[in-house]
């Protein structure tokens, strides 16, 4: 069975007034339980701060970081509350999954989460998923629920990422100030031309705009999976958008970028990704040629090491001159590996 994972921005699920737009949840969730006899659904959704602000007023707070996470709070609440009783009367079962950055840079968390998310569909159960504003800082948050929508539709290993906003997709220009911007359909490769038509402009009530999207598309596409762009605003929306992904003489709406042929693996994804290194290691030429050839790191081209690392951490590895070669798993710890480096036996492996 087909997996898509659907992610919903903030504009699209609140009105100008920055309220929850319930009709339209009520219309979403609909969709997505048409949509489920199809293919299984992860949904990330925005929308808790917007939530909050419609049930308290904390314009008094002077620190802009803990009213958000105050709104995150309440909002957060509200939020899957619409959710849970949309779904129920589509007769789905819904789960909530706050996540952070942080835990995707933790390997046993991050393990944690792909093997949860996918009992809960193995199990019939929607995924509804949100960045835990109220933990997150700048260090530990995605910069926004696009890269969260991307790194989880690449560890689910999806096969479509639909990205719902107030855009139709990617224009060759601002269309709100150029009249003659056209749409860009189709994305095989992310051209300088078209980074520089994506001016980071925040979207209103957001914190997601179109280079934000853009790198999104092209990281999940880069991975394996295929990704749609498309206006959440118009009726229908995510009917409409996935309609082609099943039916090839469907009209295509928004941007498509084409997915690579291979899906990445899961470790490979963490580890280059996410994983945070515990130390680095300096190999000579001959190393460098092994390990673009995909065979093993021996300790006979290991120039040095440095860092404090155990067994199995991640190890950033560069050649002589400091240039980044690649990332693995150690096999040894610290004294192990200097030990090794220092007596050099024949065939002893270290990534």
């Amino acid at each position: 069975m087909e997996r898509i994972l659907v992610k919903v921005g903030t504009n699209v699920l609140t009105q100008k007034d920055g309220k929850l737009n319930k009709e339209r949840i009520a219309e979403l969730v609909a969709q997505i339980a048409v949509l489920r006899k199809k293919a299984q659904v992860i949904l990330v959704t925005s929308g808790a701060v917007g939530a909050g602000r419609e049930f308290r007023d904390l314009s008094k707070e002077k620190d802009p970081v803990i009213k958000k996470q105050m709104l995150a709070a309440i909002g957060q609440v509200r939020l899957f509350q619409v959710y849970a009783e949309n779904c129920a009367l589509q007769g789905v079962l819904p789960a909530q999954a706050l996540i952070t950055r942080y835990d995707f840079r933790q390997k046993e968390a991050y393990q944690n989460i792909q093997s949860t998310l996918e009992g809960l569909l193995q199990y019939d159960i929607l995924p509804i998923i949100n960045e835990n504003d109220v933990v997150s800082s700048a260090e530990t948050s995605f910069s926004d629920n696009d890269q969260l929508a991307a790194n989880t539709a690449v560890m689910m290993r999806c096969d479509l990422l639909v990205i719902l906003s107030n855009i139709q997709g990617f224009f060759t220009a601002d269309p709100s100030l150029n009249p003659n911007a056209k749409l860009i359909s189709q994305v095989e490769t992310v051209s300088p031309e078209l980074l520089a038509y994506c001016q980071d402009s925040l979207s209103s009530g957001g914190t997601g705009g179109m280079l934000s999207k853009l790198k999104a598309a092209e990281m999940a596409a880069k991975h394996g999976v295929k990704t749609i762009v498309s206006s959440g605003l118009i009726e229908r929306a995510l009917t409409q958008a996935v309609a082609p992904y099943f039916d090839k003489n469907a009209p295509k709406l928004g941007t498509t970028f084409l997915a690579k042929p291979k899906k990445s693996k899961i470790k490979k994804h963490w580890m280059t990704s996410h994983a945070e290194v515990a130390g680095v290691i300096t190999v000579d030429q001959g190393a460098v040629k092994a390990l673009k050839a995909n065979k093993s790191l021996l300790v006979v081209g290991v120039l040095k090491a440095r860092g404090n690392f155990a067994k199995g951490d991640v190890l950033m590895i560069e050649d002589e001159v400091g240039i980044r070669v690649g990332v693995g798993l150690s096999d040894h710890n610290q004294a192990e590996l200097d030990q090794l480096i220092q007596s050099k036996p024949q065939g002893a492996v270290v990534i």
